[in-house]
């Protein structure tokens, strides 16, 4: 009985290990995903989700509009702290001409909106924000979310965050892993059925 426990404890460690492993990989495939670009979608309007590297630079509202070959999208901000925006880097929009730059505009609800340029989703675009207060530049990288537009909006209806095109991307090594942690939750749970049926049986005995 003492070597059933200690090698069902044994068995669990490594499930756990190799099931936090397979949590890691996807997590870094969801990181490396491929650029989504207006060719792979419908023209039209749609709202998105966009995340932004600063909590300084929320983006609490975004349309995003598709047209042929090319996107664009009206971000709105959360505060009123930016009178413009350069796609780019800070170091860039210093030597950048007034026509380069994307001023706010004030929607019907007082908030301050910004129409930049998409060249892809899924991926980070630099984007620097001039200060009204401090006079100067400050770097943030946006990423336009895919998965947060609707079907519809894909061409094939396919969107490139599904599990398969995860697992497309990963190394076998990474799917030898996943296996591993599947085959080793299946033996555990066979473990745990046989301990309770014989301790079951004891007992009725």
């Amino acid at each position: 009985m003492k070597f059933i426990k200690r090698f069902f404890s044994m068995l669990l460690a490594v499930t756990v290990f190799v099931g936090i492993s397979a949590i890691t990989v996807f997590a870094e495939a969801d990181e490396t995903r491929q650029p989504i670009y207006a060719s792979g979608l419908n023209s039209g309007t749609y709202d998105i989700k966009v995340t932004s590297s600063s909590s300084m630079f929320k983006i609490v509202k975004c349309e995003l509009t598709v047209s042929d070959s090319d996107m664009t999208a009206v971000m709105t901000l959360s505060g009123k702290g930016y009178e413009k925006l350069y796609m780019g880097k800070g170091e860039q929009a210093i030597e950048a001409s007034d026509g380069d730059y994307i001023y706010y505009v004030e929607d019907a609800d007082g908030k301050y909106t910004y129409t930049v340029p998409v060249e892809a989703l899924d991926t980070g675009i630099d984007c620097t924000a001039f200060s009204f207060k401090k006079k100067q530049w400050y770097d943030r990288v946006i990423v336009f979310e895919s998965d947060s537009l609707p079907e519809g909006a894909f061409i094939n209806d396919t969107n490139q965050l599904s599990t398969t095109g995860r697992m497309a991307d990963l190394s076998p090594f990474y799917i030898v892993l996943i296996v591993c942690a599947a085959v080793a939750a299946i033996v555990v749970t066979i473990v745990v059925v046989a301990i309770f049926a014989r301790n079951t049986g004891k007992r009725i005995k």
